[in-house]
């Protein structure tokens, strides 16, 4: 395909394949800019994947693999549009494209107490995924969405058990658990059942809290940025391939450029992160902080009672290793409110020392700074040439039917025909014009009588 030869050629390094039939018409095609080999070492590891099918009449699905940024914006990493749709094949296809692009997907966690790889997967369950998968990635972990699980919950017992499944995958606390599980349990009995078949540390935040093995998913627990990606890419998905192609490609660019303005100049943590420390800073100045071991790394951490809804409550906190009972910590790599308890009450620290030594750097301007430095080339279409194929040759002769948005008239202003034209003139009576033509029709009848002689 001309257009995936000019993208590799003005983005080196890029991954581009394309695949025919027995008919030479395009089945599949697939693009990651080369960039993509180091950039998303700047993002917080867990890639979405998710497919869309395309809206125009030619047809196909879209395949689309994305992250999220320090500052939770999404960040489209590569595509791909089969003929087919979703299946295992297809979903082998674009992995092993992914595989071949970005060998950082399989690298070795940096943290030695993970046994998967860095990189984790979030899905919708869509069968053909899973097992593509198990094949191509078997050493990285793979979650589930909690929004796509709790409308199958819905569909299978109503939106009463559904509402609680969020809550569900997202807690830490096995106490608020058991007791969402139980007001699942006395409103369907099928409903929890059918939550207890998923496996656990495929969506449940408490198998974390069982497993230290699993990687960290930076609390995300649903595929929104795919679902947003698909919305990215709405418009694009109505035409040609060789136009969903191109309208894609200048999307992600237009993305990438649109980000680094609103990021250009910023350094530290990013405003969203700061405001939750902040947050933090103020509501634990209570809590106390008690040594276990003289000179050790653990801290019992006491939070005194808010009211009814906040018991009092304790958590065992080690700052050597960065982990805390609640599994924030560890979970979203920024200090949870006993981590900030522990340095505000007992190092007497500032916060402004948190935001600059105990911050990942997933959440630094810095990181998208790193991430946004490359952009994609595009391609423009004027420098394709017309082969009937990639670029089908210049209609010079209009399709036959009617146009889809704007009705093109075939009747003459003035009937040549009168006795049989179907159109008669409200105000003179006569075959062959309507009433707002019929006073023009008389004044040239007066200058031109022979040219408009009908009989």
């Amino acid at each position: 395909m001309s257009y995936l030869h000019h993208f590799q050629l003005r983005n080196e390094d890029s991954t581009v394949r394309a695949e025919s039939d027995a008919d030479q018409r395009l089945r599949r095609l697939g693009i990651c800019p080369g960039f993509m080999k180091h950039s998303l070492r700047h993002v917080r590891p867990v890639l979405s994947l998710d497919g869309a099918h395309l809206k125009s009449q030619w047809k196909g699905t879209l395949y689309i693999a994305s992250v999220q940024t320090a500052c939770n914006d999404i960040y489209p990493v590569s595509f791909a549009i089969m003929k087919d749709g979703e299946d295992t094949e297809g979903w082998n296809w674009f992995l092993e494209l992914l595989v071949q692009a970005v060998p950082l997907l399989k690298m070795q966690h940096p943290d030695n107490r993970c046994k998967f790889c860095y990189f984790t997967f979030i899905s919708d369950r869509q069968k053909g995924l899973i097992q593509a998968l198990q094949q191509v990635f078997p050493d990285n972990h793979h979650c589930f969405c909690s929004v796509h699980i709790a409308r199958n919950d819905e569909k299978e017992v109503g939106k009463q058990v559904a509402k609680h499944v969020y809550a569900l995958s997202a807690t830490f606390s096995k106490r608020e658990s058991d007791e969402l599980m139980a007001k699942i349990n006395a409103i369907s009995v099928r409903g929890r059942k059918y939550l207890e078949d998923i496996t656990a540390n495929q969506w449940r935040s408490t198998a974390w809290v069982d497993d230290p093995t699993l990687p960290p998913r930076f609390g995300i627990v649903t595929t929104n940025m795919s679902e947003s990606a698909n919305e990215m890419f709405g418009e694009a998905r109505d035409g040609r391939w060789l136009e969903c192609t191109n309208a894609i490609v200048r999307t992600m660019m237009n993305r990438i450029c649109s980000l680094r303005e609103e990021n250009y100049g910023r350094e530290g943590v990013v405003d969203k992160v700061a405001t939750i420390l902040e947050r933090r800073w103020k509501n634990c100045a209570a809590f106390q902080v008690r040594e276990v071991v003289k000179g050790g790394s653990q801290f019992d951490v006491f939070r005194p009672s808010r009211g009814a809804s906040q018991p009092e409550s304790n958590r065992l906190l080690n700052v050597n290793e960065q982990t805390c009972e609640c599994e924030k910590w560890q979970e979203h790599g920024i200090p949870c409110i006993d981590a900030v308890a522990y340095y505000r009450v007992f190092q007497m620290k500032t916060m402004q020392y948190i935001l600059d030594n105990h911050v990942s750097e997933h959440y630094k301007y810095e990181t998208i700074n790193e991430l946004l430095k490359e952009n994609i080339v595009p391609v423009s279409l004027d420098v394709l040439d017309q082969d009937g194929v990639t670029l089908p040759p210049n209609r010079t002769k209009r399709s036959s039917g009617r146009p889809r948005k704007k009705r093109i008239r075939k009747r003459s202003r003035f009937a040549h025909d009168p006795d049989k034209s179907p159109i008669v003139c409200s105000r003179c009576k006569k075959r062959g014009h309507n009433v707002k033509t019929c006073v023009a029709r008389e004044q040239l009848e007066k200058q031109h009588p022979a040219e408009l002689d009908l009989s």
